[in-house]
Formats: structure tokens, C-alpha cells, sequence
């Protein structure tokens, strides 16, 4: 008779899951031995991943239906369910695993952790990076097979070209990480020397495939409807660009009254350039005054009980590294794994290219906002806190790659966004160049809801999303883009933003109504964090059950 138990079954899956998958292992904090090890470089990774899933729910549901299920693990059921969906979708709707020609991006992240966060010692961390450098040249030549014959898109063979000649940055960064080594850093030197070839011969490759690349990347609208469908996204396609060019022209008329107040009868232009006067004469000082007001900002959170701070992680705010510069332009959290005992992150911070620029980049306004949103109570509180639930409310961002979607973020980067306006009409640092600088990111996120869908329904070209960018969102035909080359790469990940803030004030107004004076803040603030990995329609559940149990604080 078999009497292994719900929670055995997950438990026995994921170890299978991380021998499949060993980067995941790696990424959650579960080191040993995952870290010496490369999954399988072709589509082999894959079809064994939506196997194991495929079966894994099968044997979940049938263990269910045995005994007598929490509300956790009704959600953990789910979780399986919507990732098996996702993956699925992602191997035969749309084939990602075969038009998207970079596989370094997601090693060299790998390489990036390994090497920059200390939960073992230098040496141990050393001899895991040698192994796993070793592995690389195999890995790029099964990589290499899912494109015999492939459909490569060119616009992301061209982002993998720049992926590849960014690779030896990151080495140079491996190497000298571990100088202080002795015998274990030749060791890692002679697997990056030893590796150069094979990565010469990688792009190689890729320059050749672009002869073969298709311009066309959209999934059509169809697609895309199915994709939200997945996701558990009760708004139809035409419903969310609807809510991005509303919010978007609200937002533009909110932009123009906050600039008369700063710059009364002189326009946007002028208060923009007066917003960029505020920035610090240095990127160093830019530097402190991010740490400083991370700092002001969970004082405010723990003074003013907004939500409960982990007294013991740690988030430290450093210069984005330069081989990670072309890809994080402004900022970004690179945060602690799920199984680290003591939560630490850092707070990457770009240095602009131009050093004129540093007054649109890090002036008081955007300094205040993006603290927020990636530090305190944004990403990196969140992340604490969901880090600290059952790994299977997490799955769903276990399964993310470049073979597969974002299928969570309407939460994550929803909480984010919420954080910025509900801090500021809390009090914090509420002043009108704030208000103004966290106006414009909004409009950004506005835009950014028309782009994705243009731009994944094939409704609109590159060219005609970088030019509205630049018109609606005023950002530099750089930084334009740049970012409407992501949005082409992970189509339902930027319109998450505005949608996620949307959805999650909904929710609390209704919380508020149904639970009257035995509403708590703090605790609705939590709960949504607690649950923050969770596509928003999992969140809501998980959250809504706690308070109809709790409903005190």
C-alpha cells in the first residue's frame, strides 16, 4: 500500500526536477552538487522537464484525492497545474526553445551567482565554477541542435551576438573574483582560457544564423489570449489596452498639473530639467543617497506599521558590474536565493555612459521612487518574505528561461509599482518633484501595457513601439530601445506592471469593504508579499483565505 504523502511527492519531484534543471538548484540557494553542473543544452531539457511535470501532476491529483487538503496545498496543486500549462504552451503554442538563439545569458548568470554571493567559502565556490566552466563547450553544441533546422527570430540572434561578447566581461569578472585562490584560481583560469574557443566557434554560429533569421517574433493575438488565459488573467486583451492608454492619458494630465506647480506657466520640459537639477553632483553620491534613503524608507515602514521588515536580511547598494550594465540601464534587486538562511541582496545601481545624464537617471525623484520599488517594501521585502513560504508557492518562477514566460509578475512587479503610490499617500518623502518622478515612471508602465500587446499580437512594428516610447514616455531613443527589445523577448512580462498595481488596489478596496474595521494593513501588506511569487489569481486566494481565518492582526 502506498502511503507516501502529498508533500513526499513533492519533495521526491523536485530533486528530480534540479537533476534535470541543476541551474534552479543554484538559483534557490541548493548548492550542493547542482552548482558543478550545466543542464542538457538542447531541447532533450525541455521534453524531460514537461514530462516530469506532466507526470508529477498526475501522481499529485491522484495523492490528493486521498486525504484531506489545506489551503496551501490546494494552492501548491495549482502552482504544478499553471506551470505544466505554461511549459506546455512554450513548447508547442510557441516555440520559444527554438527562436531564441541565447543560451550565455542564462549561464552566465549562473556564473554570476556562483561567483558573487558568499554562502560557502571562496574555495568551495572556485572548484564549483571550474567544473561547471568545463561543461560549457558541450552545452553549446547541444544548444546549437535546436536550431537544425530552428526558426530564429534576427532581432534576438543580434541580442545573443551581444550576449556572446559580453561573455568574456563576465569571465574576467569569475576570475579575478577568486584571485586571491591560489591553486584553485589557476584552475578557473585555465577553464576560461580553455573556454574561448568553443565561445569564438558560438558566435561564429550565431552570425551565420542570422542568414536564415525571421524579422517576425509576434505571437499573434489568439496566442497571446491563450497565454493570459494560462495565466489566470480575468481580462481580456482588448480590456488591458483599453486600461494602458486610460491610464496613460490620465497620466499625461496629472504629468502637466504637477508641472505647473513646479514650474508654474513653463511646462513639462521645464520641470523636467528643474526634477534633474535635484541629482547629486557624483554617481558615488548618487550611490549614498540611494542607501540612504533605502534606509528612510523602512524606518517609515516600521514607524508608521506599513508591513512587517525581517530585522536580519540585508540589502546592499553597489554599482551595477560593467559586463551587467548593457541590460540593467537604470537599476535592478539581484535577490537573495529561497534557501539562504540569512537574506542577502544587492541593490545594482547603473553608472549612465554619459555623466550628464545622471540628473535623468538618479535625481532626488527617481532615487525616492526606485528605492521603493526595488528595496523597501518593494522587491527585495517581498522577496524575504515569499522566500520564507513553501518552496512550491515559488514553482512557478523555478520553471522561467529562456525556454519559457514570466508567469507571475503581474504580482511581483505589480506590488512593486503599488509600493511607489501607496508609500507616497502614506507621507513618505510626499513631495511635488516625488509626485512627479513617480507620475512619470507610471506613464512609463502605461506605455509599456501598448507595446507589450502591440508588439506580441504583431499590431505594431519595433520601430513604431520605439517611437511612441519615445514620444509618450519621453526616454531616450537608446533606452527605447533597449527596453521595447525586452518586451519583444518576454511578451506579458512589461504590461504586469500597471496591471499588477490595477489588480492588487482593487483587491484591497475589497478587502476593506468586506472586512470593514477589521481591515489591517500591515497584515493585508504581508499576506500579499507572503504569497508575492504567485500569478495574482493564486495570490488572491492564499491571501483571502488567511484573512477569513485571521481577521484579526
Amino acid at each position: 500500500m502506498n502511503t507516501e504523502t502529498l508533500e513526499q511527492v513533492h519533495e521526491r519531484m523536485l530533486k528530480e526536477f534540479l537533476r534535470i534543471n541543476p541551474g534552479v538548484g543554484t538559483a534557490i540557494g541548493l548548492h550542493d552538487p547542482y552548482d558543478r553542473l550545466l543542464p542538457h543544452g538542447g531541447k532533450k531539457r525541455l521534453d524531460d522537464t514537461l514530462a516530469l511535470l506532466e507526470g508529477w501532476s498526475a501522481t499529485a491529483r491522484r495523492q490528493a484525492a486521498s486525504q484531506e487538503l489545506s489551503g496551501e496545498d490546494s494552492l501548491h496543486l495549482d502552482v504544478l497545474s499553471m506551470s505544466t500549462d505554461i511549459l506546455r504552451f512554450a513548447t508547442d503554442d510557441y516555440p520559444l526553445w527554438k527562436m531564441l538563439p541565447d543560451c550565455l545569458e542564462d549561464i552566465g548568470g549562473l556564473l554570476f551567482l556562483t561567483a558573487s554571493r558568499a554562502y560557502a567559502p571562496l574555495e568551495t565556490r572556485a572548484r564549483s565554477i571550474t567544473c561547471r566552466l568545463r561543461l560549457i563547450p558541450d552545452h553549446l553544441k547541444q544548444f546549437r541542435t535546436r536550431f537544425d533546422p530552428g526558426e530564429p527570430v534576427r532581432l534576438w540572434t543580434g541580442m545573443a551576438i551581444e550576449s556572446c561578447d559580453n561573455f568574456p566581461g563576465l569571465l574576467g569578472f569569475v576570475k579575478d573574483t577568486f584571485k586571491d585562490c591560489d591553486s584553485e584560481y589557476r584552475d578557473v583560469a585555465d577553464a576560461v582560457q580553455a573556454l574561448e574557443p568553443s565561445v569564438a566557434e558560438h558566435r561564429k554560429w550565431l552570425e551565420q544564423l542570422l542568414d536564415r533569421s525571421s524579422e517576425d517574433f509576434s505571437m499573434g493575438r489568439d496566442r497571446f489570449a491563450k497565454l493570459l488565459e494560462i495565466r489566470k488573467i480575468e481580462m481580456s486583451v482588448d480590456e488591458i489596452l483599453a486600461l494602458g492608454k486610460d491610464r496613460l492619458e490620465e497620466l499625461k494630465q496629472e504629468r502637466v498639473r504637477l508641472a505647473d506647480r513646479i514650474a508654474p506657466g513653463k511646462g513639462v520640459e521645464e520641470a523636467i530639467r528643474i526634477s534633474c537639477g535635484t541629482a547629486p553632483k557624483t554617481f558615488e553620491q548618487a550611490l549614498e543617497r540611494t542607501r540612504e534613503e533605502m534606509e528612510s524608507a523602512k524606518e517609515f515602514i516600521i514607524k508608521n506599521d506599513i508591513a512587517t521588515i525581517d530585522p536580519e536580511a540585508e540589502l546592499r547598494v553597489v554599482e551595477t558590474p560593467a559586463f551587467l550594465a548593457p541590460m540593467l540601464p537604470y537599476a535592478a534587486l539581484s535577490m537573495a536565493s529561497k534557501f539562504d538562511p540569512v537574506q542577502k541582496g544587492e541593490y545594482l545601481v547603473t553608472r549612465p555612459k554619459d555623466s550628464n545624464d545622471l540628473g535623468s537617471h538618479l535625481n532626488e525623484g527617481t532615487i525616492i521612487n526606485t528605492s521603493v520599488h526595488e528595496a523597501y517594501p518593494g522587491h527585495f521585502h517581498q522577496g524575504v518574505r515569499s522566500n520564507r513560504k513553501h518552496w512550491m508557492l515559488q514553482f512557478n518562477t523555478m520553471i522561467i528561461s529562456f525556454d519559457t514566460f514570466d508567469n507571475g509578475t503581474e504580482t511581483c512587479e505589480g506590488w512593486a509599482h503599488y509600493c511607489e503610490k501607496m508609500m507616497f499617500e502614506s507621507g513618505h518623502r510626499a513631495t511635488d518633484l516625488a509626485a512627479f518622478e513617480m507620475v512619470n515612471g507610471a506613464l512609463w508602465r502605461a506605455y509599456r501595457v501598448i507595446a507589450d500587446i502591440s508588439l506580441a499580437c504583431g499590431e505594431a512594428s519595433f520601430e513604431e513601439m520605439v517611437e511612441l516610447g519615445i514620444k509618450e514616455a519621453g526616454v531616450p531613443r537608446n533606452a527605447s530601445e533597449a527596453e521595447v527589445r525586452r518586451y519583444t523577448r518576454s511578451p506579458g512580462q512589461a504590461l504586469s506592471y500597471l496591471l499588477g498595481r490595477e489588480l492588487l488596489i482593487g483587491f484591497r478596496e475589497e478587502m476593506e469593504g468586506q472586512l470593514g474595521d477589521d481591515f489591517d494593513e500591515r497584515r493585508f501588506h504581508d499576506l500579499v508579499t507572503d504569497y508575492g511569487e504567485l500569478p495574482f489569481s493564486l495570490m488572491r486566494s492564499g491571501v483571502k483565505e488567511e484573512l477569513s481565518r485571521h481577521q484579526g492582526p
